[in-house]
């Protein structure tokens, strides 16, 4: 019997939902006749990884850098964290990070800030690349025992309660300063100071670690196209297919039997970039390209069952014969 099984993750889903109230019929009905859900306090990463035998420990952080990296250059030896450029604003008693729709950084500028950072600390051991103007990496000899927050859990809000923490937090926290006052006088800032455009004043590092080991590989199927999803084929060896337009067809190129495990980043890009009509769109989008058409498929039992995995958030599962219960009501408040 085919595996027709899917499990995908959308970070951010919860919470975007919360925000905008958008009534979203399909996943409602998914929920009301789920077989059970469960509260999880992790990334969606960290479970997706933990499908693929990563052991990596509740504290750890999720090594998307090294993941990522991976998907670029097919080497990424050593610790690597992401170091976003961010803005950073005083308010009052607060600092807080600004959406990056607020910036946007050209290679020079790009090249420049980074050229003055890797020379300032060159004697504490790190090294940052420029994979895009706002995506950079940050390399490091060894393991810096501290943690971070993802990114996209920090933008509008304070960042005091959120930086870096274990045992080495006191220096990264001194260096993190010492960073925001090299940024502050940059040429570059001062210019796009003049210009009226936000200033790089600071480096969020998160997804911290080195290429995670897995183990569970063969009787998974990865779709997205994030540089992630690509680093995980990359590193597990497992087979990658794109995602498809309409999830109706997800069987169409499909023929082996495996679980499929999709990543889908709408909800998470849509909280990063504090627009609501994006918001609004990215739900829209999961409602008539997602859950509409594997709702359908549960009900026609062309699809056994599926997870929807988002965390910190929740995790929801739901089969064919649970679907087709019509008097199952499940309470699942999506505002909560």
């Amino acid at each position: 019997m085919k595996n027709n099984c899917i499990t995908v993750y959308i970070p951010g889903l919860w919470a975007l939902l919360r925000h905008t109230n958008k009534e979203m019929p399909s996943l409602q009905q998914l929920l009301k006749r789920s077989d059970n859900h469960s509260e999880s306090t992790l990334e969606s990463e960290t479970l997706l990884l933990n499908r693929l035998g990563w052991q990596g420990k509740y504290e750890d952080d999720v090594p998307v850098a090294a993941v990522e990296k991976l998907a670029v250059d097919n080497s990424s030896d050593g610790y690597w964290f992401r170091a976003d450029p961010v803005n950073l604003q005083e308010d009052q008693n607060y600092l807080m990070m600004s959406y990056p729709s607020v910036f946007k950084l050209d290679p020079d500028e790009s090249k420049s800030l980074t050229d003055s950072i890797n020379q300032h600390f060159a004697e504490d051991g790190w090294h940052i690349e420029v994979l895009d103007n706002n995506r950079w990496y940050l390399k490091l000899d060894k393991n810096p025992d501290i943690t971070t927050t993802p990114v996209w859990r920090v933008v509008g809000r304070d960042v005091f309660n959120l930086m870096p923490a274990g045992e080495n937090s006191a220096q990264w926290h001194s260096w993190l300063m010492e960073l925001q006052m090299l940024l502050f006088s940059h040429p570059v800032n001062e210019k796009r100071t003049e210009q009226g455009l936000a200033a790089i004043n600071g480096l969020w590092l998160w997804g911290g670690g080195s290429l995670p080991e897995l183990s569970n590989r063969h009787q998974f199927c990865l779709r997205g196209d994030s540089l992630f999803i690509q680093g995980l084929a990359r590193q597990s060896g497992c087979e990658i297919k794109n995602i498809p337009d309409d999830m109706s067809t997800i069987f169409d190129d499909f023929t082996s039997n495996k679980e499929q495990l999709i990543i889908l980043e709408d909800a998470r890009m849509a909280l990063q970039s504090g627009n609501m009509d994006q918001g609004m769109a990215a739900l829209k989008k999961l409602e008539n390209s997602v859950f509409r058409p594997l709702l359908n498929l549960l009900k026609s039992k062309k699809l056994n069952s599926m997870s929807v995995v988002d965390s910190p958030g929740y995790v929801v599962n739901i089969s064919t014969s649970g679907v087709n219960k019509w008097w199952r009501r499940r309470n699942f408040d999506l505002n909560a």
